[in-house]
């Protein structure tokens, strides 16, 4: 799902990302956990990990980077250990991220970093998100939506019992004929809720059972559209279709 069809989350989520009151302490233990150090004109990034935690992700430089690129990101010793190494002066921004399910992240932390005769002199700036609280979220996305220009596509959304939202859309033969079926779980990355391996099944007749679905392994995923500052609508986005989007209202 892509940033340039994403529109920026109302103001009022936004505040929930930035949530530091009640969890300011909790940030500040994360944070301090972390050691960044510039080891023979290297950025090293060292971050304390539990022993079956496997979601730590560093982002690659991009190929037309000229500046740093990603020489190690591995388990050592207890740590995830991050490496950039120069290879040009200027400045450039590194990213890790950790993934505390098969899409979304919960941690997102940024470098600044700038580079000077072929070293990394210096951390000019950098940035942690961490995602609001499932309980804040779960009073605007749980309940019943209805597509904002008809009103015919209907979507349930319920809080699943382990983790994330189930969803549910239904749209009548008139409009698709289809349900789709998929979990949802916030994303602080993409600043959305995101969804893998969703379900599109036909619309089974009256009487008869959803049977196999036609399509498995969607992705994509919702994204909080603000309309003002107390009005929102809910947009259901497909990484394989992203200009084919439906906008939702709550209908309850």
């Amino acid at each position: 799902m892509k940033n340039t069809y994403l529109r920026k989350t109302f103001a009022l989520l936004c505040a929930l990302c930035m949530i530091m009151t009640g969890v300011a302490l909790a940030e500040e233990e994360k944070s301090a956990a972390i050691i960044c150090e510039i080891e023979n004109g290297s950025y090293v990034i060292r971050i304390p990990v539990e022993e079956d935690d496997q979601g730590w992700y560093a982002d690659e430089m991009s190929e037309d980077d000229t500046v740093v690129r990603l020489s190690k990101a591995q388990i050592e010793d207890g740590c995830f250990v991050v490496q950039y190494d120069p290879v040009g002066d200027g400045e450039a921004t590194v990213s890790v991220r950790h993934y505390y399910c098969a899409v979304a992240c919960d941690q997102a932390m940024t470098w600044d970093l700038a580079v000077e005769d072929g070293k990394i002199i210096e951390n000019v700036g950098g940035s942690y998100t961490a995602s609001p609280m499932e309980e804040e979220q779960d009073a605007f996305l749980s309940g019943e939506w209805l597509e904002k220009d008809t009103q015919f596509t209907q979507m349930r959304i319920e809080k699943n019992e382990a983790m994330g939202w189930d969803v549910e859309i239904t749209s009548p033969v008139s409009h698709g004929a289809y349900i789709f079926i998929a979990t949802v779980y916030y994303d602080c990355y993409e600043d959305g809720f995101l969804y893998d391996k969703g379900k599109l099944y036909d619309l089974p007749l009256d009487g008869q059972e959803r049977g196999e679905p036609v399509e498995a392994g969607a992705l994509g995923g919702l994204k909080l559209d603000a309309v003002d500052d107390e009005t929102f609508n809910l947009i259901w986005i497909r990484s394989d279709a992203p200009d084919e989007i439906i906008a939702f209202e709550r209908c309850n």
